[in-house]
Parts: C-alpha cells; structure tokens; sequence
C-alpha cells in the first residue's frame, strides 16, 4: 500500500542522503592528495606545483607521486626534478628516475590506455617545522614538450606512532 505522504517525505530527504553518501565516499584516505595536469604535452619550463600544510611534527610522513601515462608515451622510464621548500624557505632538489615498463616494454601499473603507477618519493618523513611546504615537479626529459603523461598527483600520507599509515 502506498502512501502519499510517506513518497513525500521520502523524495524530500533522498537528495539529503544521495549528498551525504556522496561526500563520505569521497573522502579521501590520504593526509594530502592533489592531482596537477599536463594536458598529455608536459612543457619542460613548466613545473607543477604542491603545497600543504604540515601540522604533527611527530608524525611520520610518505610521499608518493602518482603518474598517469598514455600508450603515446614513448619512453619506458621518466625522469623528474623535484624542488622541495619548507616554511622558512629552504629549498632542496633532487634528480629522480623512475621506470614505467619492463625491459620488454609492457607497461608497469594499473589500467588498459591509461596506466598509473604510484611512485615512492620519499619515507619516513619528520618535520622540524608546522607550516606550509611546496614541492614543484619538472619532467626532465629530453624533449621541451613531453607527450603521454597526462597528470601527477602529489599523495602524503600520515604514519601513527607505530610506524602505519592511518
């Protein structure tokens, strides 16, 4: 048996829950995530930028870069320059290489046209200072525009004091 008055007050509260489910399913598990975009051409001159805050400077912290590659992307390694600022302006850099296929050329990480490899940054991370810290990332390959990556998200995630991600 329907009832009107219950549809009524069923059809007013589903866009309630439909937000709420929304944004619990969203929530991030990482301390800090962002994605920044090449646009699939990455200009060699043009870094992408992170910035966030660290509050617990007792806390550990791991830093991952999650890279996203096309089947356009003709090499099978990547090389990034990375600068790293903390609040009082220090700046740190560094050269990193990573490998995104085997030796044979299958492509390592998740997905069909589009795959995704988390790449380890740096572990075990302690912080002197709260504030704001920035990383800027460079392709540094070869080519002034470099095709097939299509984005890199900067992930931080926050050890407890036992040594696990939370």
């Amino acid at each position: 048996m329907d009832h009107p008055t219950v549809k009524k007050g069923i059809s007013k509260l589903f866009p309630i829950f439909a937000a709420a489910l929304f944004f619990v399913q969203c929530e991030s598990p990482h301390y800090y995530q962002e994605l920044r975009s090449t646009g699939g051409n990455w200009d060699k001159s043009t870094p992408l930028d992170y910035e966030f805050e660290i509050s617990d400077t007792a806390a550990l912290y791991d830093f991952y870069l999650l890279s996203r590659n096309n089947n356009q992307y003709p090499y099978s390694n990547l090389y990034l320059i990375t600068e790293f600022s903390n609040p009082a302006g220090d700046k740190f850099n560094d050269t990193l290489q990573y490998f995104l296929s085997f030796p044979d050329g299958e492509w390592i990480g998740n997905g069909n046209s589009l795959k995704e490899l988390f790449l380890l940054y740096r572990e075990n991370i302690s912080f002197k200072d709260t504030g704001n810290y920035k990383l800027k990332v460079w392709q540094g390959m070869r080519e002034d525009r470099l095709a097939g990556i299509e984005d890199l998200s900067l992930i931080v995630d926050k050890k407890a004091k036992d040594g696990k991600t939370k």
